[in-house]
């Protein structure tokens, strides 16, 4: 099994936080989201590690440090904050060539191919429904026989079959472990919530259709 970092990087732009995911800009109230679309994978990992740099409020250098102590880096992204969590990668591949670095998130699930070919330094992107194959890929499985991720071959993206629907949510293991040993809770604070305060997702998908709704369409699907 390979050691496991699952990131919330840094910002260079703005834009921090986000209802679980990266979106969110910064600005004078402080409001975060807990990052749940990275703690579920991370807790199917083996000593993995959740660490949320803008909730924290880490440094690009304080998140380099961190990551020199494994193998494998996911990092969420978001449309906003692309371009900004790129600049993080290119860092962290410049300071460890060896280290895998693979994104998630609802940006290179609908813009898959832009995405992995976007920067030398990132090795797959992993698309919609992300948790089992970030654990096959963690467990050594090789890229190309790892359903839902894209990669590059000379130069060219490469893009897996899609992975089927997740339906039993008793395949993924409870986020709330994670979250007491990775994250402080205090960190984490929406202004119409009680704070402190703890968000879990007990469900996925949608039977509705709502053109605007971003997550059926990229993780959990109209079921």
């Amino acid at each position: 099994m390979m050691k496991t970092l699952f990131l919330n990087p840094p910002s260079f732009d703005g834009f921090d936080g986000g209802a679980g995911a990266r979106y969110q800009a910064k600005r004078e109230i402080r409001s975060f989201w807990y990052p749940t679309w990275l703690a579920q994978p991370a807790a199917l990992v083996p000593n993995s590690r959740l660490v949320d740099a803008p909730a924290r409020g880490l440094s690009l250098d304080e998140v380099l440090a961190i990551a020199r102590d494994f193998e494998l880096v996911v990092m969420h992204t978001s449309t906003p904050s692309f371009h900004s969590d790129v600049k993080v990668i290119e860092a962290m591949k410049e300071a460890d060539p060896k280290l895998m670095i693979g994104l998630v998130g609802a940006h290179v699930a609908v813009s898959s191919e832009a995405s992995v070919l976007a920067s030398d330094a990132i090795d797959f992107i992993a698309r919609n429904e992300f948790d089992f194959a970030i654990k096959e890929i963690a467990e050594g499985r090789p890229l190309a026989e790892v359903d839902g991720v894209s990669y590059k071959v000379d130069g060219r993206a490469v893009h897996n079959p899609e992975r089927a629907i997740l339906h039993d949510m008793d395949q993924l293991p409870f986020v709330t472990p994670i979250y007491h040993r990775d994250l402080v809770v205090e960190d984490y604070f929406i202004g119409y919530l009680m704070h402190p305060y703890m968000s879990i997702y007990t469900g996925r998908g949608c039977k509705s259709r709502c053109t605007f709704c971003l997550w059926p369409q990229t993780i959990g699907g109209h079921t």
